[in-house]
C-alpha cells in the first residue's frame, strides 16, 4: 500500500503535534488575522478562577467551577522607550478596536510548546511621554491591559 504524505505548513504541523501529544483540547483563537504583533518590554497577568461557593452552617464550604471558562487572564503590559512611530501605531491599533473588538495576543516567554494564543480585548491604555534622547528623539511608554475573552 502506498504511503500518504501530508504537506503541512508550520502552523498546521504545530497544531497537529499538539493534538497528537496532548490530552488537552486545542482551542483555536477566534480573531484570526487580527493580531497584536509588537514586542513588549514588561508583561504580567492576574488569574482568579471563577468559582461558586456554598457555605454551610458548621463551617464547611463546597466549591465548584462557575461555568466552563473559569480562568481568564488579565494582562498588564508595558512597552517602554518607543519612538513616535511605534507608539502611534500601537495606540492606533488599540483605538481602532475600541475596547470591544477581539484580537489575538501571544504572551511572551511561554513555557508551553506550541505557544498559546489568546483571544483578548483591550479595555484601557495610556501613553507616557518619556525622555528626550541626545539625537532629539522623544521616547514614549505605552501601557495597556488585555482581558482574555472566550467566544
Amino acid at each position: 500500500m502506498p504511503e500518504t504524505v501530508l504537506a503541512l505548513n508550520e502552523s498546521q504541523r504545530l497544531k497537529l503535534h499538539a493534538l497528537l501529544t496532548s490530552d488537552r483540547v486545542l482551542i483555536e483563537p477566534q480573531a484570526s488575522g487580527l493580531a497584536f504583533k509588537w514586542c513588549v518590554t514588561e508583561a504580567s497577568y492576574e488569574l482568579e478562577p471563577k468559582i461558586v461557593k456554598a457555605q454551610f452552617g458548621d463551617g464547611y464550604a463546597q466549591r465548584s467551577p462557575a461555568g466552563i471558562n473559569t480562568q481568564a487572564c488579565m494582562w498588564t503590559i508595558s512597552m517602554k522607550n518607543n519612538d513616535a512611530e511605534t507608539a502611534g501605531a500601537v495606540v492606533a491599533f488599540l483605538s481602532a478596536r475600541n475596547g470591544v473588538e477581539i484580537f489575538n495576543w501571544t504572551p511572551p516567554r511561554q513555557i508551553v510548546d506550541p505557544p498559546v494564543v489568546q483571544d483578548v480585548i483591550c479595555p484601557s491604555w495610556s501613553v507616557r511621554y518619556g525622555q528626550l534622547v541626545s539625537n532629539g528623539t522623544l521616547l514614549y511608554d505605552v501601557s495597556f491591559k488585555f482581558e482574555q475573552v472566550f467566544v
